[in-house]
């Protein structure tokens, strides 16, 4: 129907910003004050103790720079001034990398992450990484875009300079020859990351400098020249196909895409589609995306980090010209980072318990008191239907126990699910010259509308205009057009179709204090996923109800 809804109506529906304010609660409980707010990477939710104790190696220049992001986003989100102090400490921390070239220098754990999980001591000797210097750049960015702080859009410029500095060109093309830099050369060559142009592309989106932009385009011209082609497989096909890591290589198309979508360049958007379309192959279209595609045990495993990655990426493909991607934004959302927020519950601390019996009460206890404090974080390593991959050796990791056996909640993914809470909410409803747009059937209030849900179980949104002008409601890709309906202020209203691709109802000339609904029917239907090439008979059959998985 599409009667008012009832005075005191409270959506059904999820809420991205208490997911948000879990979300920063876990953010200001992470990091150490003793340990220089030194953040905790590894986390195992079923072990006694449940962190590392000390210094934990794979943090310093990735976790830490990760976290510095998301506190700018979730207090965004949630308009808390919660945990400021925290935050202070966090940034003086990763300033704290930045020397007088201004590159960012720390020790390597991060990049020997797989030898750190074996036991291997990581060396105390420091090494530059355009991945770190690029990420301090864009927090710099943000705090410029938030603030107005001059003095942190001068560093992040200093700081461009010099990451710059240590590119390649050929034809007119970017690239960085190694990930590590030190005694004026590149000490290690494999995984060379150009996912430093997202941040750069934020950076010249902030600060407009010309020389940013510039390189950004030189930099998305060398990955699809593939330029740092290297025996570890970093290369990516015209097709779009490619052999890597999916977080490191599509973080870096993640760039690409958004210099398409800001810059309408649609050679950008188009090539970032394709790979795209080819990564989402490997994933079961509820999130769960493989890790990596190098081996085939290895595509059963599966990574946040890239999950939020996919989010990105068909976000600027969507604002591109592609709005049914914005279905795509929404399932994740609604069947990957919703259930994957970690919390204490009742049968968790029964769990916890029954696997931690033979360990003293005390430890015990403590153990539980510290995931209390880390309860917002997003899970690491899930199998397409559970938290805990039960499925995977846990024997080969020595101490640490993974990095996918049993249970385990990374630093890294912690972050980037974080960051994919954040690029959804920025993109339930937007505006542009054009007039307001509400992009995902979801709850939020903004500046422009406040958008109302009342899925899973009715396909309606009834949107609440705060200022005059244009709005463009966009039902479901997947919703029959004949069974859309529309109503402004209770009564019918023709369907007229607009926006990008005619994907959207436009409704002209809304009044401040309108009220719009929109109406779909929720189709339902079955998929068969069979994705796993060490178990080619195993299949997962999921159950549809709109964009929700149903079971």
């Amino acid at each position: 129907g599409r009667a008012p809804l009832p005075q005191g109506f409270k959506s059904p529906d999820a809420d991205p910003t208490l997911m948000a304010v879990w979300a920063l609660r876990h953010l200001i409980h992470n990091p150490r004050p003793a340990l220089n707010y030194e953040p905790v990477f590894f986390i195992r939710p079923l072990h006694v103790p449940p962190t590392v104790a000390g210094h934990d190696p794979i943090v310093p220049g990735d976790t830490d720079c990760r976290m510095d992001w998301e506190f700018i986003f979730m207090h965004d989100i949630t308009g808390s001034q919660s945990g400021l102090d925290v935050q202070k400490g966090l940034r003086q921390r990763i300033l704290g990398y930045v020397a007088d070239d201004h590159l960012a220098w720390q020790t390597p754990g991060a990049r020997m992450e797989g030898d750190v999980y074996k036991g291997a001591v990581v060396p105390e000797e420091k090494e530059a990484w355009p991945w770190s210097t690029s990420k301090i750049i864009c927090s710099l960015s943000e705090t410029y875009q938030c603030t107005g702080d001059t003095d942190a859009r001068d560093l992040a410029g200093k700081m461009f300079v010099a990451l710059r500095q240590l590119a390649t060109w050929d034809s007119g093309c970017a690239y960085f020859e190694g990930w590590a830099w030190r005694d004026g050369k590149w000490t290690v060559k494999d995984g060379a990351p150009i996912a430093a142009l997202e941040p750069i592309v934020r950076y010249w989106e902030v600060t407009g400098d010309p020389q940013a932009l510039q390189f950004s385009n030189e930099l998305a011209e060398g990955m699809i020249a593939s330029l740092e082609l290297t025996p570890k497989g970093n290369f990516i096909l015209p097709t779009g196909e490619f052999p890597g890591h999916m977080h490191g290589t599509l973080h870096a198309v993640w760039g690409v895409a958004h210099l398409g979508a800001v810059r309408g360049n649609t050679r950008y958007v188009e090539w970032s589609k394709r790979v795209y379309d080819y990564a989402a192959q490997f994933g079961t279209g509820i999130g769960w995306i493989s890790a990596a595609l190098w081996s085939e045990p290895v595509r059963e495993l599966s990574e946040t980090c890239a999950t939020s990655d996919m989010v990105s990426i068909a976000s600027c493909i969507a604002e591109a010209g592609f709005p049914d991607y914005w279905d795509h934004v929404e399932r994740t959302f609604r069947n990957y980072l919703r259930s994957l927020q970690f919390f204490v519950t009742p049968r968790y601390e029964v769990l916890y318990h029954e696997l931690n019996k033979d360990q003293p009460e005390a430890e015990v206890r403590a153990g539980l008191a510290r995931m209390h404090e880390l309860q917002g974080a997003m899970w690491g390593g899930p199998t397409p239907n559970d938290c805990i991959n039960w499925l995977a050796s846990a024997e080969q990791w020595g101490p640490y126990n993974t990095p996918y056996g049993c249970a385990a909640i990374f630093g890294c993914c912690v972050g980037e699910g974080m960051r994919a809470l954040y690029t959804v909410w920025s993109n339930i409803i937007t505006a542009n010259s054009q007039g307001v747009f509400v992009n995902l059937s979801m709850n939020r209030d903004s500046e422009w509308a406040q958008v109302i849900s009342s899925l899973p179980e009715r396909g309606r949104i009834d949107v609440i205009a705060h200022q005059q002008g244009d709005c463009f409601l966009r039902p479901p890709a997947w919703a029959p057009r004949a069974e859309v309906h529309v109503a402004r202020g209770g009564k019918e209203s023709p369907v007229g179709w607009g926006g990008p691709a005619l994907a959207y109802v436009h409704l002209k000339n809304v009044k401040s204090g309108e009220v719009m609904t929109l109406a779909y029917p929720l189709v339902t239907w079955k998929q068969v996923v069979g994705i796993w090439p060490t178990h080619p008979d195993l299949k997962l059959t999921i159950w549809w109800k709109g964009n929700s998985v149903v079971n």
